[in-house]
């Protein structure tokens, strides 16, 4: 698929932003969790440690993680969580998932962890049936922002939290241009030499194009239902990571 091609353009010929999604995960879930070592310096453990911290889980919860992936946030919330504690992680990309059951067997954590097929959208679980939710580097890619926040708000019990992990708009005029730079031109780079995935690792910065800043989002979350909605820049601004509770 040309690169010439918008986005927009892009998920047209692929049937939408989701089989979009889907498929370009697909293809690149073998180099998954290599590429974002490389690509964030080793830094996205420690921000995914910290979206882990927030969500906490108390002794006998449940945690439902959207946008699994290979389950990095997934094992980093059992980790930073009390004892007995379960996740439930979602992906719409097969690939992804298998990925993630490997690495999970290897921990020896199946019995706490479960992968599922799952859509952020349309979340196949009853309301008030999980005790908090999270997300890492997902929201980007969903096709309508505030119908996943609400989604997420329908199925968390009251009082349950919800913390959502992404790449953000730095601000500053120099620390962003270097951002931007980085993001919008080597990454692609990146990705074409080591993982020979140049559409894969182009998408990636454009999704941001897009994407709103941190306080956008913050308002987006509160539209959703969400109550005393905050937000921490990472790094510099480069991810931002919003927290909501359930009144």
């Amino acid at each position: 698929m040309s690169s010439r091609m918008s986005l927009e353009e892009k998920f047209h010929a692929t049937g939408g932003k989701r089989s979009y999604v889907q498929r370009l995960f697909g293809r690149i879930a073998g180099i998954y969790d290599l590429m974002n070592r490389l690509m964030s310096f080793g830094l996205d453990r420690y921000w995914r440690k910290r979206a882990a911290r927030y969500l906490a889980l108390a002794t006998g919860e449940t945690g439902l993680d959207l946008g699994a992936g290979t389950a990095d946030l997934s094992i980093a919330v059992i980790r930073q969580s009390g004892p007995n504690t379960h996740m439930i992680g979602m992906d719409i990309t097969p690939e992804m998932l298998e990925e993630g059951r490997k690495k999970i067997a290897r921990l020896g954590l199946q019995d706490q962890i479960e992968l599922r097929t799952g859509d952020a959208e349309h979340i196949d679980l009853p309301d008030n049936s999980v005790d908090g939710c999270c997300s890492a580097f997902t929201v980007r890619n969903l096709t309508d922002i505030k119908q996943g926040f609400r989604e997420m708000f329908r199925v968390v019990r009251p009082g349950g939290r919800v913390v959502c992990l992404e790449i953000s708009h730095p601000p500053g005029r120099i620390f962003g241009g270097l951002f931007y730079f980085y993001f919008y031109k080597l990454a692609p780079l990146f990705g074409t030499i080591i993982g020979k995935a140049f559409e894969e690792y182009n998408y990636l910065p454009n999704s941001l194009t897009t994407f709103p800043d941190a306080p956008t989002l913050q308002k987006i979350m509160e539209e959703a239902g969400w109550s005393d909605v905050r937000f921490y820049r990472l790094s510099g601004g480069i991810v931002a990571l919003h927290v909501g509770t359930k009144a």
